[in-house]
């Protein structure tokens, strides 16, 4: 019995990394993590994924996955299951650059010379959008007749303008 497990053990890994893999999207990746654990919610351990953790208590934790995929093996069931989470951070205004413009002209000088004074001013003037921070994140774990395996977490920040 072990020595299937040894067997198919590499295989799952080697295979659930594959799938996980995938070509990024146009926006520039920030970060892509794994760990042992991962808190989702709370701070306690009751909120904390663990290897071997069954099925039941990972959906109470993460809650029904965004899709599952099978693997077919021929020592156990094999599934990926994929979470995905997007947030955003709130719109702040930013300086996106400046743009040459006519400015008002000064008022009068103490000398009483107008003349130059009424030309019109050329000025540099900023330019603010708004910008919000979206952030992608990716859970994929893999599951094994029914008990966590493995798990794998990607993260991706992308800011937009408007």
């Amino acid at each position: 019995m072990h020595l299937r497990y040894r067997v198919f053990i590499p295989a799952a890994l080697a295979a659930f990394l594959v799938s996980c893999s995938s070509t990024p999207t146009p926006s520039t990746p920030d970060k892509t993590a794994s760990s042992p654990t991962a808190t989702v919610v709370g701070d306690g351990p009751e909120h904390t994924l663990q290897k071997g953790m069954t099925a039941e208590a990972v959906k109470r934790i993460m809650g029904e996955p965004a899709e599952i995929k099978l693997m077919s093996t021929t020592t156990g069931t094999a599934e990926v299951w994929v979470y995905r989470r997007t947030s955003s951070s709130p719109i702040r205004q930013v300086q996106v650059g400046t743009r040459f413009t006519k400015g008002t002209p000064s008022s009068g000088s103490a000398t009483g010379d107008h003349s130059s004074n009424m030309a019109a001013q050329m000025v540099d003037e900023p330019v603010f959008a708004q910008q919000i921070e979206i952030v992608d994140e990716t859970i994929s774990l893999l599951m094994f007749d029914g008990k966590l395996l493995e798990q794998k977490a990607s993260v991706q920040k992308r800011l937009e303008y408007k």
